[in-house]
């Protein structure tokens, strides 16, 4: 009996992990490098050249340089800088401009009341810091940013942005000044808006101030083109309520947008006016072309319901002097709701559908945006939010605790002449309880096709359209999953590249879509934990 009985333990083993072979997929491989030492650290940024990759890894006071060989995997060398910056320097950001790389960061300086903005090259070869950081300006005065810290210390980061060129040469460093005027309908935001280039000497730019109060303007994106013009996109309310809507009643909206430009070496803003009336839109954003114009995208609704549903997307062309033209719109159909949906869901869906109010994507966030060669762009949507879940004791106490949702994904290809390419919509529904964690997804496009790379449950690699996905729960394993979708016709396939818990001997851990980066065209690289104290580089093959 004891002889069956471990046959038949054996015989179930075999079968788990010829299930697990056979859900692997053969269009993906992978090879997985030596262990290395963990460096525990809140930022981690990957830049891929050549062969190497190198990591910068940042935690306060210490920061870790990495370099990795991308073609075998392997840990080639690190450096450790410690106490490098200054003791109240706050990250900014890690750039690379015109093949130079840059680690940006902001010093407050009291005794002269000055926000400055220094940078730090790296030097990819070795690995390391060169020379001494470069004071890039300093702003007289405070600047806003995010408050940040807890009850014993509160500082202010994120000060600054960044948004480069199409060629990556040039860089827009953009910065608010702190308000003097507390009430926002009597005070104008003062923008500074300074361009380099890749040496980090100024071209141009000035301290700018907007031409409407900041209750009445909401700034959606930037862009910097190649001749150092720079636009400024920006919703305009029509009066000091700052809402969306006069009445609830309302079918136009009570905003219109407007394309500021501002050239190369001049502060004038030349002015020009999108009118969207019926179209509430929710997300814009703004990328510069090859062509003779730039390209804005994004998704609208049309003010039945929520703001942040959506119910199509949109893009539209700039000329150089800021003339918006080629507008186009392109409602998502109900067939593309519906799929990966319940029963329940599908038939309100309809219902909303008869009766005139339109079938929403739900809680869509523009999260990338692609624009191709020819002219055409690839807007990419995902579900996102979060559940409040609040009980009750006995004793008359609460609890209070969230959840955080990325479910289903909408993947969309304008063509340049304003038709619809095609629409793909991807199912998943990844909850979490510690934000982000290792939800989400990493994009990147290779080969003309589209990749969407997540962990998803493998339940769901073969999902038929008429189910929903089933759950993935962050932390808990999973398999990582690739999403391909040919740029030229849209069609899609799915494939799991690995299981999470069984990476040749041992499982990984810490997964983060932000520790993935593109190395080549056909593959990129992955760094996770693996427990005793050790990370692993894991490289995936797009066969």
């Amino acid at each position: 009996m004891k002889k069956l009985l471990c046959v038949l333990i054996v015989f179930t083993l075999s079968l788990q992990k010829s299930h697990s072979q056979k859900t692997l997929s053969t269009d993906y491989s992978y090879k997985v490098s030596e262990p290395y030492k963990v460096f525990d650290a809140k930022e981690k940024i990957y830049f891929s050249k050549g062969n190497e990759v190198l990591a910068l890894k940042i935690d306060g006071k210490e920061i870790l340089i990495q370099k990795f060989d991308s073609d075998k995997p392997a840990f080639i060398k690190e450096k450790l800088y410690e106490k490098y910056f200054p003791k109240n320097y706050s990250f900014e950001e890690v750039l690379e401009i015109d093949s130079k790389y840059y680690f940006m960061y902001s010093s407050w300086d009291g005794d002269n009341e000055k926000e400055q903005l220094f940078a730090a090259e790296i030097n990819f070869a070795s690995g390391e810091f060169v020379g001494t950081p470069k004071l890039v300006f300093q702003v007289d005065g405070k600047v806003a940013g995010t408050m940040v810290g807890s009850m014993f210390s509160i500082s202010v980061e994120d000060k600054f942005d960044f948004y480069q060129s199409r060629d990556k040469k040039n860089v827009l460093i953009q910065y608010r000044k702190k308000p003097e005027v507390k009430r926002d309908t009597k005070s104008f935001d003062i923008l500074g808006l300074y361009t380099f280039d890749g040496n980090l000497n100024k071209t141009s730019g000035a301290e700018v101030t907007m031409p409407y109060t900041e209750r009445r303007m909401n700034n959606l994106d930037y862009q910097l083109d190649n001749k150092g013009n720079l636009y400024l996109l920006t919703k305009v309310f029509h009066d000091d309520s700052n809402d969306d809507k006069k009445k609830r009643k309302d079918t136009e909206a009570n905003y219109h947008i407007e394309m500021f430009v501002i050239k190369s070496g001049s502060n004038k803003i030349e002015i020009s006016q999108f009118d969207n009336k019926d179209k509430f839109i929710n997300k814009l954003w703004l990328f510069d072309t090859n062509k003779d114009y730039l390209i804005c995208g994004g998704f609208y609704s049309n003010g039945k319901g929520d703001f942040d549903d959506c119910d199509g997307i949109l893009a539209f062309k700039i000329k150089q002097d800021g003339t918006i033209y080629d507008k186009t719109f392109h409602e998502i159909p109900l067939e593309v709701l519906n799929q990966y949906e319940s029963e329940r869901t599908k038939k309100k869906n309809e219902k909303k559908e008869r009766k005139g109010d339109g079938a929403k994507f739900s809680d869509l966030d523009l999260i990338d945006l692609a624009v191709n060669d020819d002219g055409s762009i690839v807007l990419v949507g995902e579900q996102y939010f979060v559940v409040v879940h609040t009980s009750y004791s006995p004793q008359g106490g609460t609890r209070t605790t969230y959840t955080y949702h990325y479910a289903d994904m909408l993947v969309s290809k304008i063509n340049a002449d304003g038709t619809l390419g095609w629409m793909r919509k991807i199912a998943k529904n990844q909850v979490g309880s510690r934000g982000k964690g290792g939800m989400s997804y990493k994009y990147f496009n290779a080969n003309n096709n589209h990749y969407f790379v997540y962990l998803d449950n493998v339940k769901n690699i073969d999902l038929p359209l008429d189910k929903a996905p089933a759950t993935h729960s962050d932390g808990q394993g999973g398999y990582l999953t690739a999403v391909k979708i040919s740029d030229s016709d849209g069609a899609l396939t799915k494939g799991s590249i690995l299981d999470s818990r069984e990476v040749e001997d041992f499982k990984i851990y810490q997964f983060s879509t932000n520790r993935i980066v593109k190395t080549t065209e056909n593959s990129f690289l992955l760094e996770v934990y693996k427990k005793k104290k050790e990370d692993i580089m894991i490289k995936v093959n797009l066969n």
